[in-house]
């Protein structure tokens, strides 16, 4: 069982696809933006009603009890931004369905979300060859905004070892590049973990 600081030791040795180093996030910083996330998620309104968790987890995932460690990478040039979470102590029904959600994404491909009298519409879709990594899933959630711009993100994730490794690329060339970059950076942590 990994220590939120033996996680974060880990991720500031992952080099993202570019080969720099990931700047990690003091734990302080990890707790704080968690709470925050988890009090905008309780404010939104999702339908079909049961992808709520689908539509929190593409931002904050639920670690009540584990440790974790949060490192990201951003590309000044591009804009490109890629972050990596790791995720340990987790219980195996958590773990269960992180590693094959096909069930909810099938059933939630199709969103709208609904914040302040603002609606959404959000797609998911899963994203093939991210990684090779054994039960490695990959999908990339497309949100209409309201000026009718469109922001995407892709996720990459895998239990490895009994750890969460999640790996979210947005910003940049978000089509083939971002799956590149979200599946390199999965490859790097799980190099790390033993």
């Amino acid at each position: 069982m990994y220590t939120s600081s033996e996680l974060a030791a880990l991720v500031g040795q992952v080099r993202d696809a570019a080969d720099r180093r990931l700047s990690v996030l003091p734990g302080g910083d990890i707790a704080a933006a968690l709470e925050q996330t988890k009090a905008m998620i309780s404010s939104i309104d999702v339908e079909p009603a049961e992808c709520r968790e689908l539509a929190a987890a593409s931002t904050v995932p639920s670690v009540e009890d584990a440790a974790m460690a949060i490192g990201m990478s951003t590309d000044s040039a591009t804009g490109a931004v890629t972050a990596l979470s790791l995720v340990a102590g987790l219980d195996q029904g958590v773990l269960a369905q992180v590693s094959d959600p096909s069930e909810q994404l099938a059933k939630c491909s199709s969103m709208t979300m609904t914040a302040s009298g603002i609606k959404v519409a959000v797609t998911i879709t899963s994203v093939e060859g991210a990684s090779g990594l054994p039960g490695a899933v990959a999908y990339r959630t497309d949100t209409v905004l309201p000026d009718g711009s469109t922001q995407s993100i892709v996720r990459a994730q895998v239990v490895h070892h009994g750890m969460l490794i999640t790996s979210v690329a947005s910003g940049g060339e978000i089509g083939a590049d971002a799956v590149r970059r979200a599946g390199a950076l999965l490859d790097s942590a799980a190099a790390q973990v033993q």
